[in-house]
């Protein structure tokens, strides 16, 4: 069945206006999928096996797929027009160059997402049509891309919200002398249990680790006093998820209590100053003040990161981007420090960008006090 197309198909010819661009190439399997709806997952796992689509100025696009996806790519791309090559006969890049030939680009102006389109390929593509302009488009995507259709919030809410569901339900089902690995394979079982096609990642942090940024969980036993943090992200039909969330085994300590506290003040009062128009840098500043303000020094590069197709995207909250937030932007918000005597502290929300401040969409449970495994 053929996808609901949920690109922002205004904000992408607006942007193609302005670029003056004849055509756009998207290579990357987020890019494609979201001018396609064809979600085809060989492109990670098979780097080589390129999927693309051309999106020329004034519409009439094109999916290219190798011919073993062609079914999958006509059964769920909105794109009528796709058109296959045969793996090891012809090159992707040769068919990419026939198409815009017959599309009458031979000599236009071409963005390519040079980021993800291997060198290799991106000098084939330069021979193959020495007349055309072969220029970057990679923040035309980016930019695209950050304003999200009512259609994408939703799924993106729903995705989060299962997430946090799942971590919520797993630090309850815990005890001690749970271990750290089974409590994330409680998790990873869980979103899998609502819909989660994969996990994209899974960190738990506690005892002597809890000081790492990403450590592997392990099979050791929960003891009291452990202070857990996970972070964890799932993908249900190519829309995903990034929350952490943090628990206390046993009773937290004053001092544990305190410094979750501070940090989940910070976190909102971050979220307070978030809305459209708000700079990016804005919002890492008013982090650095926020904890400040209680003795603590941010030591990270950024307090959060747009979301979408890819796990970081536009905009970065960090102290160098002067990039104004919109309306429907979505947002993961999650300074995080490492506090020597306690461990790292990290609560990471999903924010909807709005014109008048910023909503929090992930409500599952409430996250004022750290939650308790008995």
């Amino acid at each position: 069945m053929t996808r609901e197309k949920l690109m922002n198909v205004e904000e992408f010819q607006r942007v193609m206006g302005e670029t003056g661009f004849d055509a756009v190439v998207a290579t990357s399997q987020p890019n494609v999928f979201y001018t396609s709806g064809a979600l085809i997952m060989t492109q990670l796992a098979i780097p080589k096996r390129l999927a693309m689509t051309v999106l020329p100025k004034g519409g009439d696009d094109a999916l290219l797929v190798c011919n073993i996806e062609e079914s999958l790519a006509r059964a769920d791309s909105w794109t009528e027009d796709v058109r296959s090559y045969v793996e090891y006969a012809q090159t992707p890049i040769a068919l990419l160059a026939g198409v815009l030939k017959d599309k009458g680009l031979a000599a236009g102006r071409i963005g390519i997402d040079k980021m993800y389109l291997p060198a290799a390929h991106y000098e084939e593509l330069a021979e193959a049509l020495p007349r055309a302009s072969l220029e970057a488009c990679d923040e035309l995507f980016d930019e695209v891309r950050s304003i999200k259709t009512e259609g994408e919030i939703e799924r993106f809410a729903q995705a989060a919200l299962a997430t946090e569901r799942a971590i919520v339900e797993a630090f309850r089902e815990a005890k001690v002398g749970s271990t750290e690995a089974g409590v994330l394979r409680s998790i990873t079982e869980k979103v899998g249990r609502a819909g989660a096609s994969h996990t994209l990642f899974g960190v738990l942090r506690a005892g002597d680790q809890s000081f790492h940024a990403h450590p592997a969980a392990r099979e050791r036993e929960l003891e009291p006093g452990d202070l857990v943090g996970v972070d964890f992200g799932a993908e249900f039909d190519g829309y995903g998820s990034d929350v952490a969330r943090m628990a206390i085994v046993g009773e937290a300590s004053d001092l544990q209590a305190e410094m979750y506290d501070k940090h989940r003040r910070v976190q909102r009062k971050a979220v307070e100053c978030m809305r459209a128009g708000v700079r990016a840098s804005e919002v890492y500043e008013a982090c650095v003040q926020a904890y400040a303000d209680f003795g603590i020094k941010l030591p990270g590069p950024h307090v959060g990161h747009g979301f979408g197709l890819s796990l970081h995207e536009a905009p970065m909250l960090q102290p160098q981007n002067s990039q104004e937030l919109r309306s429907n932007m979505l947002i993961y918000i999650e300074p995080v420090i490492v506090d020597e005597r306690v461990g790292a502290l990290q609560l990471e929300d999903l924010i909807l960008v709005k014109e008048d401040g910023a909503e929090i969409l992930t409500t599952y449970a409430d996250t004022e006090e750290l939650f308790v495994i008995q």
